[in-house]
């Protein structure tokens, strides 16, 4: 029996380019051995584009819309287009900016859920400001339920503690089965401050999917440049 066809998907614009080849060196070892490494680009022009193609990858372009928010949830939609005519089982999305370990496909494929991520941080590194990029139910002073990002003194639950389910997770590392794709798109909201994995993964668990995060598979977060 052949491996499950995995779509890797890196969504990319010139402003992430300081890490870049660092990332495509990397992006190298990756182990899994039945995938496809897609790059599409939501630059403003087709100049970075054009970098990407010269370089021999296998890369696309999107408009990129009235902003960051629109063109990323293009990109996205784009990717799932590709997974879903060309008969893909898995969408791995992959941010440029996040390297994980080699074998991080495999690592997260072997629990069999539809919706799982590996662990990174998010915020500033010079500011000390860095949370887990997940996020927890939470019940507000109204009564009404909603979601939070973790409290510090949580932090060391959701580190080397095996498969946990939270309500959200970051789609910088995230391993999504075919049939969740199928059934759900990823879109945004004109004047809304969130990114369209929010809405994402609001989605799909009003679909009665349950997210779920490997808090063993911990990968580095660049999102800042190196001065």
């Amino acid at each position: 029996m052949s491996l499950p066809k995995v779509l890797i998907f890196t969504a990319v614009y010139e402003g992430k380019d300081y890490c870049f080849q660092e990332f495509l060196d990397w992006s190298k070892k990756l182990t899994y051995p039945n995938a496809r490494h897609i790059f599409i680009d939501n630059s403003k022009d087709l100049k970075y584009f054009e970098k990407l193609k010269s370089m021999g990858l296998d890369a696309y372009h999107v408009d990129r819309g009235g902003s960051s928010r629109e063109a990323l949830a293009r990109t996205q939609n784009l990717a799932r287009k590709i997974l879903l005519d060309e008969g893909y089982d898995y969408l791995f999305s992959l941010e440029s900016d996040i390297f994980c370990p080699p074998n991080i496909i495999e690592k997260l494929m072997i629990h069999q859920f539809n919706v799982i991520s590996g662990l990174y941080m998010l915020g500033d590194k010079a500011k000390g400001q860095r949370v887990p990029c997940i996020t927890v139910p939470h019940k507000t002073e109204k009564g009404t339920w909603g979601t939070r990002l973790l409290h510090p003194e949580e932090y060391m639950d959701y580190f080397h503690k095996g498969v946990k389910d939270v309500s959200a997770a970051g789609m910088g590392c995230c391993l999504i089965y075919k049939k969740v794709l199928k059934d759900t798109k990823f879109t945004y909201l004109p004047g809304h401050t969130a990114h369209s994995d929010v809405f994402f993964f609001m989605q799909v668990a009003k679909k009665g999917e349950i997210i779920f995060v490997d808090t063993d598979a911990f990968c580095d977060h660049k999102n800042e440049k190196v001065k």
